[in-house]
């Protein structure tokens, strides 16, 4: 009888070890799965956080026939190594040539998406997205007349050379006042399309009183 109480004994013992052994792997396998779980989060917290950044900066950017045609400046930029992308705080953004009049484009916030092979889709150019109280601004040269653009977003393609939107826009000239919505702009040829619900109001020209006779 005892030797029969002494299997039973090793068995329930034997029982428990196992289901200890079972209990403690299962442990074991939770805490891989929650390290590797934190790590990937950290090593993706690390690909969005910013891998550096500059204040009050300023630089020129080269077009693709090596001419000087846009110089940048910001309160601060952050590059975003997840996406590639440049995040510029309060940015004016001046295109100049010497057969053209410059433009001054000023705004909140410009994301920067560069030209690159390894993102998917690949990008072919350089993108710049201009956000909140964007303005546009052309002086009077001596082959254009003075024009401010009022938007809350632009998407400039350096490489083209051109500016659009799909946002309401506000043009203003020296004797036009226009609406619309959606607009493209082209700085090498110095064409502005405005493509839809346009209205335009004309400024009555103020006359001089005649001199008196004497």
């Amino acid at each position: 009888m005892k030797h029969h109480l002494t299997i039973d004994r090793f068995r329930i013992w034997l029982a428990v070890v196992m289901l200890g052994v079972i209990t403690l792997g299962a442990i074991w396998v939770m805490e891989v799965v929650r390290r590797n779980a934190g790590d990937e989060q950290n090593r993706s917290s690390a690909r969005a956080a910013p891998d550096y950044y500059v204040e009050k900066f300023n630089f020129i950017r080269l077009s693709n026939n090596g001419k000087a045609n846009y110089h940048v400046t910001g309160e601060r930029l952050i590059h975003l190594p997840r996406n590639d992308n440049i995040e510029i705080t309060h940015p004016q953004i001046n295109s100049f040539d010497e057969n053209r009049t410059p433009l001054h484009l000023r705004a909140e916030l410009a994301v920067v998406s560069q030209k690159s092979t390894t993102t998917s889709p690949k990008r072919e150019h350089d993108e710049v997205h201009l956000y909140d109280q964007v303005s546009v601004e052309r002086p009077e040269g001596l082959n254009s007349q003075f024009m401010r653009l009022e938007t809350n977003y632009l998407l400039l393609l350096p490489d083209e050379d051109l500016i659009k939107t799909d946002k309401p826009v506000f043009v203003k000239t020296s004797t036009i006042e226009t609406t619309a919505v959606g607009m493209l702009a082209n700085n090498a040829t110095q064409e502005l399309d405005l493509l839809s619900k346009v209205k335009m109001h004309l400024k009555r020209r103020v006359k001089s009183a005649p001199l008196p006779i004497k």
